[in-house]
């Protein structure tokens, strides 16, 4: 039995070693280059939905804190690199309905225009339009209708930003 477990566990390393994954680290190639340190300016919103500047600002800073590409800077004159964009849209749909033709679930989805640009030259390093969406369940109370969508463009914003991350990547 011994003999099989460890056949089995040679087996799982070897298959994970050949698949190429493998957990982003500083020695990784990204279209940043030599850039060290990156400054997350706000988003800005150029849709009618509240605060979403702000929840993908902070879903796209929390996301390069936990990676070891770069470090974030507070402040724009300390980085080498900036990283700005625009949540250009954002709606909300039914998409399901029950048996009493009610709604019963809504897509949220969200679209934002992001930019990599190396701040010593204003040279635009790499940008790109990111789209997500959400389903989330229909709700008869108004305010936790506007629960479930928050909670959606949340999601929404941090698939965007995890997005984002992995298309920064240049080799996996």
């Amino acid at each position: 039995m011994k003999a099989a477990a460890r056949l089995t566990l040679l087996w799982l390393l070897l298959a994970l070693a050949g698949c190429g994954y493998h957990v982003p680290g500083s020695g990784d190639a990204w279209v940043g280059q030599q850039g060290r340190t990156l400054y997350v300016e706000l988003f800005a919103n150029r849709t009618v939905e509240p605060y979403l500047d702000t929840i993908v600002t902070d879903e796209v800073a929390t996301q390069f804190a936990r990676s070891r590409l770069v470090a974030l800077v507070e402040e724009r004159a300390g980085a080498d690199l900036l990283m700005v964009g625009t949540v250009t849209g954002f709606d909300s749909q039914a998409v399901a309905y029950d048996a009493d033709d009610n709604i019963s679930e809504y897509r949220a989805s969200m679209t934002v225009k992001a930019r990599l640009v190396r701040r010593s030259d204003g040279t635009v390093l790499w940008q790109a339009d990111l789209r997500r969406s959400e389903t989330y369940p229909a709700q008869l109370d108004k305010s936790q209708q506007q629960g479930e969508e928050s909670l959606a463009a949340r999601i929404v914003a941090r698939r965007i930003a995890e997005d984002l991350l992995a298309r920064l990547l240049a080799a996996f």
